[in-house]
Parts: C-alpha cells; sequence; structure tokens
C-alpha cells in the first residue's frame, strides 16, 4: 500500500513539472498528420487550447494557408478575419481578404472595399492587384460600364509612368488590353449584362458535380491564311462532329469512374469561328489570364452560351502551341495538340471547382502529404498521369474514393483501360 502511495505521488509530481503541450508542439504534430482532415483538426485545437498565445499567428496564418489549398474558402475567410480583428487597422485593403471574398462569393463587399482603387497613385503593383480584384467582382454582378471605369481610371494615374517602365509596361498592356475587351462587352451587351465568373472568382458551374447529361459544345478556332495554323493538326480530320463524339464518350469513361455515375457529359454539337492569325491572341506576352478570360466572354456567340455548357474553344492557329487554359462560365481554351482526354478532363474538373495539388509552400515547412494522393489535378514532370481524384477535390466534388490509375502518358485513350467500377470503396 506504501509502494503504491509513493507511485501515486511520483506520478503527480511529474504530470505537474511537464510543461503543457505549445502552439510549436502542436504545429509540429499537425505536420506529421496524414490526412487533410486531421492536420486540420490539429491547428484548430491548437488555437482552441491557445486563444492568447502569441505563437497562435502562425498556427493561424498557417491553418489559413492549408484551408485555402484545401478548397475549404470559407472557414478559411472566417479564420483569417479573426487574425486581422487582432491586427492595428492599417487604413489600406487587405488583399488577401479581398481575395477570400471573392472566392467566397462576396462580391458586394470587394465592391465596397475596393471603391477608392485606385487607392493612393504611388503604389503601381499595389494599385494593379486592387483594380483587378475590383473588376472581377464588378463583372461577377454584371457592371460591364463600372468595370471599365475602374480600368479608366486606373490607366489614367499609371499609364504613362508603365509605358515608361521596362518593369512595368507588360502590365500596363495587358490592363489595355482588358480595357478594350470590357468596353466590347459594354457596346455589345450594355453597361449591365449576365454575369461573369473569371480568373480568382467562384465559378458559376460547382453544382454541376452530381449532374448527368451536362452540355458540351466545340467550337473550332480556325485561321484564314493556312500558313498561320498549327504544325501537326488537321482541321479536316479534327473537326469533323464525329471526332468531337468521340472525345467526349472517352471523358465520360472517365468520368464514369471517378464521380461513380454522379457526372457526366453529353455532345451538343461543334462550329467554326474563322480568325486572322494575329486576333484573339490569348498567348501574347501582353495579355495576362484575367485580360485572357474577359476577352474570351467577348466573342458573342460564347457569350450566350457561357455558364449554360461547357464549350471548348479548339485554336488550330500556330501560336496556341501546347496552350490549355480554363477560361471562366464553362469556357475552355485548348491547342489542337492538346486535345486529349485528360487534358480536357482537367479543364473540366477547374469548372467544377476542382483546384492544381500543389503543396509545395506548405512541404517547405516541414508538412509531410500523402504521395499516393494523386489525380487529374496533379502534375508529374509537366504532365497529367494519374486517372484519380485527390482527396481535397474528391470531398469539394462529393465524389467518392477511387484507386488512381497510372497512365503512360497524357495522351492515353481511356477506352483502352479497364476501368473496374472501384468507386464503391468508402470514403
Amino acid at each position: 500500500m506504501r509502494r503504491l502511495a509513493h507511485f501515486q505521488l511520483c506520478f503527480l509530481a511529474a504530470f505537474m513539472t511537464t510543461s503543457p503541450p505549445s502552439p510549436e508542439f502542436c504545429l509540429k504534430e499537425a505536420k506529421t498528420q496524414p490526412t487533410l482532415g486531421d492536420k486540420i483538426s490539429d491547428l484548430r485545437r491548437c488555437i482552441q487550447d491557445f486563444p492568447r498565445d502569441p505563437g497562435g499567428r502562425a498556427v493561424r496564418d498557417q491553418l489559413v494557408s492549408l484551408l485555402i489549398a484545401s478548397n475549404r474558402y470559407e472557414e478559411a475567410l472566417q479564420t483569417y478575419r479573426f487574425q486581422i480583428s487582432l491586427r492595428k487597422p492599417s487604413g489600406e485593403p487587405d488583399l488577401k481578404l479581398l481575395e477570400l471574398l471573392l472566392k467566397t462569393g462576396r462580391f458586394t463587399d470587394v465592391d465596397r472595399l475596393t471603391a477608392g482603387a485606385p487607392r493612393n497613385g504611388h503604389d503601381f503593383l499595389f494599385d494593379e492587384r486592387l483594380v483587378e480584384y475590383r473588376v472581377q467582382a464588378l463583372l461577377a454582378q454584371g457592371h460591364y460600364g463600372n468595370a471599365r471605369q475602374a480600368l479608366d481610371q486606373w490607366l489614367g494615374i499609371h499609364e504613362r509612368e508603365g509605358l515608361n517602365s521596362s518593369r512595368f509596361m507588360p502590365d500596363v498592356r495587358n490592363l489595355q488590353q482588358l480595357r478594350r475587351s470590357l468596353f466590347t462587352l459594354e457596346r455589345t451587351q450594355g453597361a449591365t449584362g449576365k454575369a461573369l465568373f473569371t480568373a480568382s472568382v467562384s465559378d458559376s458551374l460547382n453544382h454541376w458535380s452530381r449532374r448527368r447529361q451536362v452540355p458540351v459544345v466545340f467550337f473550332k478556332l480556325v485561321p484564314t491564311d493556312s500558313a498561320s495554323q498549327l504544325i501537326g493538326s488537321s482541321i479536316h480530320t479534327d473537326q469533323t462532329d464525329a471526332a468531337f463524339q468521340k472525345r467526349v464518350e472517352d471523358m465520360n469513361r472517365g468520368f464514369e469512374y471517378l464521380s461513380g455515375g454522379a457526372f457526366s457529359l453529353t455532345f451538343k454539337g461543334s462550329h467554326s469561328l474563322f480568325v486572322k492569325a494575329q486576333d484573339l491572341d490569348l498567348s501574347s506576352a501582353y495579355t495576362n489570364l484575367l485580360a485572357s478570360r474577359v476577352h474570351v466572354h467577348t466573342i458573342p456567340p460564347l457569350y450566350r452560351r457561357a455558364g449554360k455548357a461547357f464549350v471548348i474553344l479548339v485554336d488550330y492557329r500556330a501560336q496556341s502551341d501546347e496552350e490549355a487554359a480554363y477560361m471562366g462560365d464553362g469556357l475552355i481554351h485548348i491547342a489542337a495538340n492538346k486535345l486529349h482526354t485528360l487534358t480536357l478532363m482537367h479543364e473540366i474538373l477547374h469548372g467544377l471547382g476542382a483546384t492544381h495539388q500543389e503543396w509545395s509552400a506548405l512541404a517547405s515547412e516541414g508538412y509531410q502529404f500523402d504521395p499516393e494522393d494523386r489525380g487529374l489535378m496533379t502534375f508529374e514532370k509537366g504532365e497529367l498521369r494519374y486517372l484519380g481524384l485527390e482527396e481535397k477535390n474528391r470531398v469539394l466534388l462529393d465524389w467518392p474514393r477511387v484507386v488512381a490509375q497510372h497512365l503512360n502518358s497524357e495522351t492515353a485513350e481511356l477506352s483502352t483501360l479497364n476501368l473496374r467500377p472501384t468507386y464503391a470503396l468508402k470514403n
């Protein structure tokens, strides 16, 4: 009995002299957790246990980064708002807050917070980011005229300075192109029109992830001068409805496997757009992602279908070589020599809300991630090699867990694979 009492006293003394876990310890533990959900839970628990500890700021910062990388934007916004509430107000708009407001569809908040853009006239890059966020929020509300006026104001302050600087000249050219596209929208559709979702703005198609027979339409972007045609492409054989129909059927094999039958496409025809080689140059050095996306929306037949179908713009011009990009509202621009099943599925997944599997920034902070968590949003040496879906995207789309199939090449045809219905595995 005396020995037992002695043991209890020793245990109590050891317990009382052992320091409780610190935020640094919690952070270290979270980095080694096997799943995203476990990492996030550990960081949340750490914040709850140490609400006033100075080390909690680093934990909240990394929690926000992890939530954003995991497509959990609403949670990231709430955590970040709490974080900035602890800071001394600076009077300047917070660019990270604006991005999260855009991603969560709070466009009127972005409109209000950027009402003074350009903000100061002496910080070129800050003003550029600010006006781009403002333009995106205004377009998401269908306010084309107001978006164009915001660009007019920015260019009135920065255009001359930027054109005289080799560093800033590309930025000015980008916004000049964006302004021309906004003017075209205003002229053809009016000062207000339907909402357009571009760049960082949340997409209108994310509710399609559990819908079958989603329409897909192809537009062939054909150069009027045959000498400007993309080498290796054949408009006469590639542009047939039968060829596009076959491509859609091959994509449906993959989507059937990934979604467990929840999502599929249906071919709704193809059309041709004849353009000069220099027109609609989406790959120009003076065309950034936002300018390109808005420019595509100005094409009348694409504008009419935006948000109503997946519209694939197949570019047969030489300057489009190896290009592939999601343009928002279901619009996809792709070079004819990139018209592969996996590449198209990747861009369509972007339209459903999926994002790239990019952990490099968090990995540099010591986070460990499952190397087998790969899929169509994961690049391997610049190519798509896995028919599968990453955990963060699978949860977002509400699709089942499947075994990722490793393919030899991004050009692989899914009709050659034996895709068994492994989607019966539990989430």
